[in-house]
């Protein structure tokens, strides 16, 4: 913060500098080939103000991408401990023993909100919440159930960076042939 203030007064100073000089070698010097010489070094000057200032644009730029990188990787951690959870449900559901997996669901989807707490945006969060609640209800049909869970992981997924259509049901991908066959007769 400091350094970017110093910087900024340098920068002010630099092009008050220059503006006074290129105003003194038009008002006040006489001879063509001294205002020649002045407007040269101006010239020189702002041609290296304006690589320096390019210089530091693109290594701030690089520095941005790279700090975008380490949080979308923070934030796919974070989404597998949602993934694994999710998935351990489904399956456990298939085979019919939801007892003996809820304590692993239960530390992961913890895990998943610890983690969701410091690196989700507030849209993600607010569309957990929302999952969450709705998940929750009894007299939820499946499809209901399925249409919730995919909006979320559309929404997990927008958080990384992709952009899908509205018709794109990702669970699908979980559902066998027969069962998104079944979904769409009902």
């Amino acid at each position: 913060m400091k350094n970017d203030t110093i910087y900024k007064v340098w920068l002010a100073v630099l092009i008050i500098f220059l503006l006074s000089l290129t105003v003194w070698a038009i008002f006040y010097i006489e001879k063509p080939e001294h205002r020649i010489t002045i407007f040269g070094i101006v010239g020189a000057i702002v041609t290296a103000l304006t690589s320096v200032l390019s210089v530091n644009l693109n290594h701030n730029k690089v520095k941005e991408r790279e700090i975008d990188l380490l949080i979308i990787k923070e934030k796919q951690k974070v989404f597998e401990h949602f993934y694994n959870a999710y998935f351990d449900i489904i399956k456990s559901t298939k085979k019919g023993n939801q007892q003996k997996i809820q304590s692993k669901v239960e530390n992961e989807l913890m895990e998943f909100k610890r983690g969701l707490m410091n690196w989700g945006s507030e849209e993600i969060i607010q569309s957990y919440l929302n999952f969450e609640e709705n998940i929750g209800k009894p007299d939820q049909s499946t499809f209901e159930m399925l249409s919730n869970g995919n909006k979320f992981i559309k929404d997990l997924r927008k958080e990384m960076g992709f952009h899908d259509s509205k018709s794109l049901n990702i669970l699908n991908i979980i559902l066998t042939a027969e069962a998104r066959e079944e979904l769409k007769n009902n």
